[in-house]
């Protein structure tokens, strides 16, 4: 079998991919084999490929056991993968990991993929991406971060920043307890203990819930963090709180949003996914109103990536 977090991340996938992704997922806690043969995604047929996208279809995220180094795979995951690729119409399973290319995941576990794989770059945070760091989109057998040569495909999609709605937590030993990264006054008095996020002895945040949560350990999400423009230690989850400090702190974020969107369409990318939420929808909403300049009316001028539009 494939792990508890293989199954987890696929089940969550899959509540946004539809009833061929939960066969997948059933039929791989039975140990069917007989996956090739469930029913394929198709689009509307009021709507081409080229107007609307592609299907992206169902996709893993964590440690995949029983895909090699080389590429290949044992025969139940062979199995598992091929029963996924028919949810979508690119006819791969997707693949992505909060970074720009596999990288050794929890544990230490490395991202090997197959070519049947197409992998979804993810820009983590606000900050404009370096553009030397994205793969050209469609590229296949691409560099990762683990010194070799993925044989997957780089999807046409960039996502956008995670979970910028909520604060969430530093990980690791101090998960929970630790709420924010430490302030100046933190640090001048010796006063930011260390989280880890391997630490198996767990730790407590100082008394306003700060710790060093940049040096051994990496927050949840990027609403834990501070923004380069923006007021406040934490502007991200009241970004569209319509304050006069939140407005300018919008500005700076989309103004980032723009050139994060410029430098993907440049390698390619002909789509931009919203930031990934945790429990705001409505944030979402307001980001794309924004990125998209729509208005009252929901008229929007932007309508896809070269202009911004997730």
């Amino acid at each position: 079998m494939f792990g508890w977090l293989t199954t987890v991340a696929l089940s969550f996938r899959c509540s946004y991919f539809g009833s061929e992704c939960q066969s997948a997922v059933q039929a791989n806690l039975r140990g069917d084999s007989a996956l090739a043969s469930s029913p394929q995604a198709t689009l509307s047929p009021s709507f081409s490929e080229s107007e609307v996208g592609p299907t992206w279809g169902c996709g893993l995220v964590g440690n995949l056991h029983g895909i090699n180094a080389d590429g290949t795979a044992t025969a139940a995951m062979q199995a598992l993968i091929d029963g996924i690729k028919n949810s979508s119409t690119l006819k791969k399973a997707s693949y992505w990991n909060w970074n720009f290319v596999p990288q050794k995941g929890e544990g230490g576990v490395p991202e090997y993929l197959t070519k049947d794989f197409i992998f979804m770059p993810n820009a983590w945070g606000p900050e404009p991406v370096d553009a030397k760091k994205l793969v050209v989109a469609g590229k296949a057998s691409f560099t990762d971060a683990m010194g070799g040569t993925s044989p997957a495909t780089m999807a046409s999609i960039l996502l956008g920043m995670n979970e910028p709605d909520i604060i969430g937590s530093c990980m690791g030993n101090m998960f929970g307890s630790c709420t924010a990264p430490c302030d100046d006054e933190a640090v001048r008095s010796n006063d930011c203990p260390t989280a880890w996020i391997g630490g198996s002895s767990p730790a407590e945040a100082n008394s306003r819930g700060q710790c060093n949560c940049w040096q051994h350990s990496e927050a949840t999400g990027c609403g834990f963090w501070g923004v380069d423009g923006c007021k406040g230690a934490q502007p991200l989850p009241g970004l569209w709180d319509k304050t006069e400090e939140a407005e300018q702190c919008v500005d700076s974020v989309m103004d980032k949003w723009k050139q994060t969107a410029a430098a993907a369409y440049q390698k390619g990318y002909k789509y931009l996914s919203t930031p990934m939420m945790a429990t705001n929808i409505s944030w979402a909403r307001s980001f794309i109103e924004r990125a998209c300049s729509c208005n009252a009316a929901g008229s929007c001028a932007c309508q896809d990536a070269s202009c911004g539009c997730p």
